[in-house]
């Protein structure tokens, strides 16, 4: 069955496809005859590519564009397309998007690393990892990650917040990647914490307490209510007062069993040493 054509006037994945597909006209090649050619990969792929379907995957897209012979100076605007088209192609999930307004237009931000690193501390290469773990195609994956770095602006960026990140201890050492990612993921830990915007601290691994139920985000602001993303089961994002209250006496309580800052480099510096014994 035919895939249906995106609009390239409005959508960019739509607008690369329609340029990969007039470079293989331009060559004289039907599609079959380019997915002949281009090994890997079938007449549905290069389809999938050309509607705006599917973007194509790096190795897909250097095998195109050395079989339609495009020139350096297409080439680099293919690969502005490339990246434009990845950026369209990652939504924010529809449950997500309140908070994820709240968050951009927060003044001071609230993290607490049950499960995982949270996602504004994350590197996109960790970010990756997890979507890949996840069962997400690299496609996708990619995408999703470039969508979750996006919040790493908050931390580092050029409208930085106040962060508070606490973190559990055994975040430190559950793999993600490899030991080498992970080498990395907590040194960008240990930098950050420098920062005069942002405090990490973690908590030990010292049994039950309040707040193993589940991870969780406050965002503060002056424009904006205070708003909360529970990460649970299903995750659950309000701006209800009453929850909020809740959520942040939950923090509160968390907090009381945080280790100081300097203690919590300490314990980052002893995983980083750790993660590096296991690197090969």
């Amino acid at each position: 069955m035919p895939i249906q054509k995106r609009d390239p006037k409005t959508d960019p994945k739509a607008a690369l496809g329609e340029a990969l597909r007039q470079l293989r006209l331009d060559c004289g090649l039907t599609q079959a005859a380019a997915g002949a050619r281009i090994e890997g990969y079938t007449e549905d792929s290069i389809q999938k590519a050309e509607t705006g379907y599917q973007v194509p995957v790096d190795d897909l897209f250097d095998k195109m564009t050395r079989v339609y012979k495009v020139t350096p100076r297409e080439l680099k605007i293919l690969q502005v397309m490339l990246a434009t088209a990845r950026s369209a192609q990652a939504k924010v999930p529809v449950f997500f998007e309140k908070y994820f307004s709240a968050e951009l237009k927060a003044t001071f931000v609230r993290l607490w690393g049950l499960d995982l690193i949270p996602g504004p501390l994350q590197l996109r290469e960790l970010a990756l990892a997890i979507y890949q773990m996840a069962g997400y195609d690299e496609q996708s994956a990619g995408a999703e990650a470039d969508l979750r770095y996006k919040r790493h602006a908050k931390v580092e960026g050029p409208d930085a917040v106040q962060v508070t990140a606490i973190i559990y201890e055994p975040v430190l050492y559950r793999l993600v990647g490899d030991p080498a990612l992970m080498v990395k993921q907590l040194e960008h830990l240990l930098t950050l914490s420098y920062r005069r915007n942002v405090t990490i601290q973690v908590v030990p691994d010292a049994g039950y307490f309040a707040g193993v139920e589940g991870q969780f985000a406050i965002a503060t602001g002056p424009e904006i209510p205070d708003t909360v993303d529970m990460e649970t089961v299903i995750d659950h994002v309000t701006d209800d007062p009453a929850m909020v209250a809740t959520v942040l006496a939950l923090w509160e309580e968390v907090h009381g069993h945080a280790l100081t800052v300097a203690q919590s480099r300490q314990v980052i510096t002893e995983a980083i040493e750790r993660w590096k014994s296991q690197q090969t």
